[in-house]
């Protein structure tokens, strides 16, 4: 089978960091395997073994197609910032070097070339898409990727506070494609906060919104249930109503009330839905006291 030459990076960069516009030139050199290690901004947690295989096969009989993207670390080594997965298939096809582009990066652009050339895959399951995106939002921000989805609420809510980086990350999901930023955080950024049965529910190729329905049980068991429900066909209204009952009896009440008790929760509101949610706290009050 023959495959098909994908866009050299550089073309692919263009527009999201910047000076990236030499990574379109072909590879000039290559280098040994044993001189290349992984990327510390890798996206990907999991390389499927089939899939690797299959990549295996086509290394053997047409060699690297596209160079890997490296940076220099000292002492004669590298470290892979975007084709980590190609690099595996060169070992196990028993080649010894591998054609790559060399190129000083600091960390943010390689952050960014990482989650970028992962974003091109075509089998690319969502988990692996969201933390990527989450990882080109995070490089925009230049803020941990722990912290990059409440900056981007923050963003959302009060645009004029920082029109720059609303801006930039205006480009930087525009030349992704497929969402914008603020679709993003309402929707799937949510499954990386998912437990890991849901997660690999997900790789497997569960919808990522009955995903989100099932991640509300608390119970293992009980999610292990919907799983199987939803990968025998029920839809998203079936599984949302089988799971609404099975919060409430899942301790829905105590979550609401750690949650309302975290002073973050109220101010993470704009100033309407806070008006709205203390008028409706009140309320339960007064029912309270009614009922005592």
């Amino acid at each position: 089978m023959t495959r098909k030459t994908r866009p050299v990076i550089g073309a692919r960069l263009s527009g999201l960091v910047e000076g990236m516009d030499s990574l379109s030139q072909p590879a000039a050199t290559t280098l040994p395997l044993t001189r290349l290690q992984p990327g510390q901004f890798q996206p990907r947690s999991y390389f499927d073994p089939a899939s690797l295989d299959e990549l295996t096969r086509s290394v053997k009989e047409q060699g690297v197609l596209q160079p890997l993207l490296v940076r220099p670390l000292g002492g004669g080594n590298f470290e892979i910032v975007a084709g980590e997965r190609r690099w595996r298939a060169a070992q196990q096809a028993g080649l010894s070097e591998v054609p790559v582009l060399i190129r000083t990066l600091g960390d943010t652009e390689a952050r960014m070339a990482a989650a970028v050339e992962n974003l091109q895959r075509e089998n690319l399951n969502v988990i692996e898409e969201v933390r990527a995106r989450l990882q080109v939002a995070a490089a925009t921000l230049d803020v941990p990727e722990t912290e990059a989805v409440a900056r981007m609420f923050a963003l959302d809510r009060h645009p004029e506070s920082e029109p720059e980086l609303v801006a930039r990350l205006d480009t930087a999901f525009g030349a992704l494609g497929g969402e914008t930023w603020r679709s993003f955080i309402r929707n799937r950024a949510a499954v990386l906060n998912l437990s890991d049965d849901v997660q690999d529910a997900v790789r497997a190729g569960l919808d990522y919104r009955k995903a989100l329905i099932i991640g509300r049980v608390e119970q293992a068991e009980e999610r292990a249930e919907l799983i199987a429900q939803a990968q025998a066909g029920a839809t998203v209204q079936q599984l949302r109503d089988a799971v609404s009952p099975k919060v409430v009896a899942g301790g829905h009440w105590k979550s609401l009330a750690r949650r309302l008790g975290d002073p973050k929760t109220l101010g993470r509101l704009d100033v309407r839905k806070r008006e709205r949610a203390e008028k409706l706290l009140r309320q339960l009050e007064a029912l309270l006291t009614d009922s005592d």
